[in-house]
């Protein structure tokens, strides 16, 4: 099929204490381009309100090439990659000025709007998202594991208003936010925290994440983060193993990510290297 392409300038409120954009921000513009390349082939909000349907995201994996940061002009480039009875994997590429910075893929479920369960992909959304030809079956990544052990950090958070989006739930770009405040609890706790990052002339970011949503979180619910230092040779890499569940231990989110250090622009509002 033919793909969707959303042009951006970035602003200095979508970018980190570095200047680099922050990767929720980047997944809510994902986000954003495959919303735009559904309504563009006739499925907009409207459409699938009156149908009693929603897409929800199964999991989002995420590799950032090149440090991009407010005033960069980015653009999203999407295409539906494969779909099968009730779930879609969605391809991204984010370019800036001819350079590849950001790839990434999302695997999206097809949802009654009432119940949340899975439901078929109806003949005439699948044809409009693919075209004519009988999409492929891709391979889909192992599961996660969450085996975290007694060596991990906790940090308790509690899900406010602001954390919701239009179906009431967590944002996926949330969670993000979520894991990066409980990966700098961890960092502290092996004498790396911000403030001596910050004083070494840079800090970690996060370069690579695979994010798998297992249940909702609504306002209200108590979250507990859980983090594993898996590999890495603070200050200039780690690996780490997340998990995020609710109060009754019922697991929300899995994610593990790969961290690099990135120096300082030396300019206020610059791009860090």
């Amino acid at each position: 099929m033919s793909g969707y392409r959303l042009a951006r300038r970035l602003s200095h409120a979508d970018v980190d204490f570095l200047g680099e954009l922050k990767v929720g921000a980047l997944l809510g513009m994902l986000e954003q381009a495959a919303v735009e390349a559904s309504t563009a082939v006739g499925f907009d909000a409207a459409r699938y309100t009156r149908e009693g349907r929603v897409w929800i995201i199964r999991r989002t994996r995420l590799r950032r090439l090149v440090p991009v940061g407010g005033v960069d002009e980015i653009e999203v480039h999407t295409r539906v990659a494969d779909i099968r009875r009730a779930r879609s994997l969605r391809r991204y590429e984010v370019w800036r000025s001819g350079e590849l910075v950001a790839e990434a893929t999302t695997d999206w479920v097809y949802c009654d709007l009432l119940s949340g369960r899975p439901t078929r992909i109806p003949a005439d959304l699948q044809q409009a998202l693919f075209g004519a030809d009988e999409p492929p079956m891709l391979e889909r990544a192992p599961a996660l594991t969450a085996d975290l052990g007694a060596d991990c950090t906790e940090l308790r958070l509690l899900v406010r208003p602001s954390h919701l989006d239009h179906v009431r739930h967590v944002n996926n770009a949330v969670y993000t936010h979520f894991l990066e405040d409980a990966a700098f609890v961890h960092f502290a706790t092996v004498d790396w925290p911000l403030a001596r990052m910050l004083a070494e002339g840079g800090a970690l970011r996060l370069a690579r994440l695979d994010a798998e949503y297992l249940k909702d979180a609504s306002e209200g619910d108590e979250l507990l983060v859980r983090t594993r230092l898996a590999t890495g040779g603070l200050p200039a890499t780690a690996t780490l193993e997340q998990t995020i569940a609710r109060g009754d231990g019922t697991e929300v989110l899995r994610a593990h990510s790969e961290w690099s250090w990135r120096r300082a622009p030396a300019i206020l509002g610059g791009v860090p290297e």
